[in-house]
């Protein structure tokens, strides 16, 4: 495999208003009938997925009630801010505005969901549901014969071979004839993390049967003392030749001339006094001290959680403590654009900078985070964008909406994944954008463990570009350049 090539993609037939990539992805589609479509965020890997489904008449647009689906329910599994996306985009897409008769998002109560599922084993429509209640509703979700299963952003729950979603999953995807895989962060840190899309799309064939197997041929692998370490890829080229096979893959480059340009910035805060002296305490002692309140890391991991959650927002450990000079450092740039997103790794830190925005007198502040309600979040993002206000949301539920009027974004501080981080950045970059350029600026306190994490996150980015690298004429290909 070390002599393979990259094939170049075959040119699609293009349908109205597509983009060459689209038609790419959505060929594979309808060729393979399971596969992955993993491409940068914000290029718009929705559209090509509705298509393949009309074009191998999963959703029949033209038909009336139930005979919209002559192959019987489609399953949607997605993340929470996904469901108002794919509502969103289906009757778009296929230009079908009754077709939103037909899509059943499943939430709610046991019993009302135990109901929607006895709907689908019976009738026909598209089912949306979200990863939570695909796990514990599964039982329920097998009875049903599904004509199709859509899995958008599925590193989100079948990256790791432990996964319970991926293990009780697979029975499931084999008995469905067709199955698309999405992601806009597939690839993390390294090759191993593709196992379970491999393995799930052809668990047969023998180099995708063992996990250590697929390991050995694409990762090198040392000893470690407590087990076996992954330091990085090898074999780069075959494992591209099984990629570009078995995948719709887009490169960036190839979305480039579509998206506004992006950089990483860095805002070099100091942290103030009070913030510095829970810092150097917890870092000798584990212990410090607040007033009354004591501060106590009983271990290294929870000394590494607490110091992360004080550099973020010291207010999470204790609410006597000011803001911390992160803030105080995206605080002196809001003058010069207001209209931004605010990326935090913790929950709890929502709450206290939307309080204090709000305080300081930004009255269009807006808050998104893990549980928020799909009509809400449309009701959410509408609002900030119509104000030109200021979105303080988490890491990790920054997927799958488009912030597009916004330019700006700060991340005061990051997740320990690097997709993770590079999905919240795709939130202002998108082919929609109204702006040419858009920043993403990381706070980073010089002389603490934000250099080191940082450090690691550059050396995970530069593994994962080598193996997403790809020949131009690979790329000109799915531009349409010959």
């Amino acid at each position: 495999m070390q002599n393979s090539t990259v094939n170049e993609p075959e040119s699609p037939a293009l349908l109205p208003e597509e983009y060459v990539y689209q038609g790419y992805m959505r060929q594979k589609i309808v060729k393979r009938k399971k596969t992955g479509v993993v491409c940068v965020p914000g290029s718009g890997k929705t559209r090509p997925i509705i298509d393949a489904l009309v074009e191998l008449n999963r959703i029949y647009p033209e038909a009336e009630d139930y005979h919209k689906f002559p192959y019987g329910p489609i399953l949607i599994v997605c993340t929470g801010p996904a469901i108002a996306t794919w509502t969103r985009q289906l009757p778009l897409w296929t230009d079908d505005p009754t077709l939103s008769d037909w899509i059943c998002t499943v939430k709610g109560s046991k019993h009302k969901r135990m109901n929607d599922w006895e709907l689908a084993s019976m009738s026909s429509g598209i089912f949306i549901t979200n990863y939570s209640i695909f796990l514990r509703d599964y039982h329920a979700i097998q009875q049903a014969r599904w004509a199709a299963i859509v899995a958008d952003e599925y590193h989100r729950a079948m990256l790791r071979k432990t996964s319970k979603t991926y293990n009780f999953s697979r029975p499931l995807f084999r008995k469905t004839e067709i199955v698309v895989w999405c992601s806009g962060s597939a690839l993390r840190k390294n090759p191993s993390s593709m196992w379970t899309l491999f393995n799930m799309m052809d668990p047969k064939l023998k180099l995708f049967r063992s996990y250590w197997r697929f390991v050995d041929t694409f990762c090198i692998v040392d000893d470690g003392p407590f087990g076996k370490i992954i330091e990085g890829p090898k074999n780069v080229a075959g494992f591209q030749e099984i990629m570009d096979r078995y995948l719709a893959y887009v490169p960036e480059e190839v979305v480039a001339d579509n998206l506004p340009e992006g950089k990483r910035l860095p805002i070099h805060a100091e942290m103030t006094p009070s913030q510095a002296k829970v810092y150097n305490e917890l870092s000798d002692t584990m212990i410090s001290m607040v007033g009354d309140n004591i501060i106590v890391a009983p271990n290294v991991l929870a000394q590494l959680l607490k110091l992360r959650q004080l550099l973020c927002c010291p207010r999470i450990l204790d609410s006597h403590l000011d803001m911390g000079g992160g803030f105080e450092a995206i605080w002196d740039k809001l003058e010069e654009d207001s209209h931004c997103v605010i990326f935090v790794p913790f929950r709890p830190a929502t709450d206290y900078l939307v309080d204090e925005l709000i305080r300081r007198g930004h009255i269009h502040t807006f808050m998104l985070r893990g549980g928020t309600d799909p009509d809400v979040q449309t009701r959410t993002i509408e609002a900030f964008k119509k104000f030109r206000g200021i979105l303080v949301c988490t890491i990790a539920y920054a997927e799958s909406f488009d912030l597009e009027t916004c330019k700006t974004s700060y991340f005061l501080g990051y997740d320990y994944t690097l997709d993770i981080n590079e999905q919240a950045e795709g939130r202002t970059r998108r082919v929609i954008s109204e702006h040419e350029f858009v920043t993403w600026n990381y706070v980073k306190y010089l002389g603490t463990l934000d250099e080191y994490f940082l450090s690691e996150l550059g050396a995970d980015l530069r593994n994962v570009r080598r193996v997403l690298k790809r020949p131009q004429e690979f790329i000109n290909a799915l531009k349409g350049i010959t």
